[in-house]
C-alpha cells in the first residue's frame, strides 16, 4: 500500500475501501497534474475536486486541507521517484556498468522533458524556498539521485577516490537540474540544440568517469 495515501488515509473513522484508496490516488493525480502546470497558488481544493469529478467534500474527506494534500502529493512524489531509480540503478544491463550507468541517465533526460515533470520539479525547487515539508522533501530527492550517481560512479571508475564520487554524484545532479530549462516539450525548441540529449549523457558519463 501507498505509505503517502496510508498516512492520511489510516486513521479514518469508516472502513477505507479498495475504491477509496483508488479515489485517494485519482485525487493525487489531479493534484500532481495542476501543480505542475500552475503551482501551489493554482492547486485550490476545488479545483482538484472539479479535475477528478467529484465534490469538494469528498476531496477533504481524504485531505483535510489544502497542505494536507500537498503533503500527500510530494510524499508519493518521493516514494514513486525512489522505487523507480533503486530499479534502474539494481537492473542488468547486458553485465556493462557503463550502459547501466547510461541507463539512469536517459531517464532522466527523458523524464525531466515531459511537461509534468519539468513542472513539478521546477515549482517543488521554487516552493522550498518558503515551505519547509517540500525543502525536505527536495532534499531527499537530491540526496537519493545523488547517491545513485555517486554508486554508479565508484562501479565504472573504481580509481576515484570517494570524496571525488560524492562530488562527481552532486555535480550531475546540478547538471540535470540546470538541463530542465532546455529539456521541457512545452519551452521553446531550438534546432540547434536538436543533439543536446546526447551531449548532455556524454558529458555526464566524462563527469563520472574521468580522473583530473
Amino acid at each position: 500500500m501507498n505509505a503517502a495515501l496510508d498516512t492520511h488515509l489510516h486513521n479514518k473513522e469508516s472502513e477505507t475501501t479498495g475504491k477509496g484508496y483508488e479515489r485517494a490516488r485519482a485525487i493525487l493525480k489531479a493534484a500532481r497534474s495542476i501543480f505542475a502546470s500552475q503551482g501551489y497558488a493554482g492547486l485550490a481544493m476545488r479545483s482538484v475536486a472539479a479535475e477528478v469529478g467529484v465534490n469538494l467534500s469528498t476531496v477533504q474527506h481524504y485531505y483535510p486541507s489544502k497542505d494536507a494534500l500537498l503533503e500527500a502529493l510530494l510524499l508519493q512524489t518521493l516514494q514513486d521517484y525512489q522505487a523507480t531509480v533503486d530499479r534502474l540503478a539494481e537492473m542488468d544491463a547486458g553485465g556493462s556498468r557503463l550502459a547501466q550507468f547510461e541507463a539512469v541517465i536517459d531517464y532522466f533526460l527523458d523524464d525531466l522533458g515531459t511537461s509534468e515533470s519539468n513542472g513539478m520539479f521546477c515549482e517543488l525547487a521554487a516552493l522550498a524556498n518558503r515551505n519547509a515539508f517540500a525543502s525536505a522533501t527536495l532534499d531527499k530527492i537530491l540526496t537519493r539521485a545523488r547517491k545513485v550517481f555517486r554508486n554508479l560512479s565508484r562501479a565504472i571508475a573504481p580509481e576515484l577516490p570517494p570524496a571525488q564520487c560524492e562530488l562527481r554524484g552532486a555535480l550531475i545532479v546540478a547538471q540535470l537540474q540546470g538541463l530542465m530549462l532546455y529539456l521541457a516539450q512545452s519551452r521553446p525548441q531550438h534546432a540547434q540544440l536538436a543533439g543536446l540529449k546526447h551531449a548532455a549523457r556524454a558529458a555526464i558519463v566524462r563527469l563520472a568517469t574521468e580522473i583530473y
